[in-house]
């Protein structure tokens, strides 16, 4: 399993966001563990967070989390909160089993960035390069 933060620029693109990976989860494409929305509407002091977002989620995070204390770790949500900016909204994910070029085709035209991961560095740059996002990392060691 892999948590994921994906940020979006507007405030409702995270939720469309979620709609397409149901829809993905599905066809079998993508196993969703847990997803979390956290939007940052313009008149608003801070971002605000809708945890467990899926129905799926929401009954196998509360099932897990008596088991194993599987779910979305806290100190994401909130390591991603503190990098949003007003008008902006971001998806975490607790997924596996992800076919990541046909995920990353069904979000192709779509403004994300992938803010977050427990991911390796090289697992984050394939993701990225599947996504179509550079890769942020500078030629050196030290870069990250």
């Amino acid at each position: 399993m892999s948590t994921t933060a994906w940020r979006f620029r507007g405030t409702e693109e995270a939720d469309d966001a979620v709609l397409r990976l149901k829809q993905l989860g599905g066809q079998d494409l993508i196993d969703l563990r847990d997803v979390a929305v956290i939007r940052w509407p313009l008149y608003a002091a801070a971002p605000q967070v809708q945890e467990h977002v899926t129905d799926e989620g929401s009954k196998a995070s509360s099932l897990a989390k008596k088991f194993s204390k599987a779910g979305i770790d806290g100190s994401m949500i909130d390591s991603v909160k503190s990098d949003m900016t007003p008008g902006s909204s971001a998806l975490v994910l607790l997924s596996s089993d992800a076919e990541i070029g046909t995920v990353a085709k069904a979000f192709e035209g779509h403004a994300m960035e992938l803010m977050r991961s427990d991911l390796s560095v090289k697992q984050e740059d394939q993701l990225r390069a599947a996504f179509g996002e550079p890769s942020d990392r500078g030629p050196g060691p030290a870069a990250r």
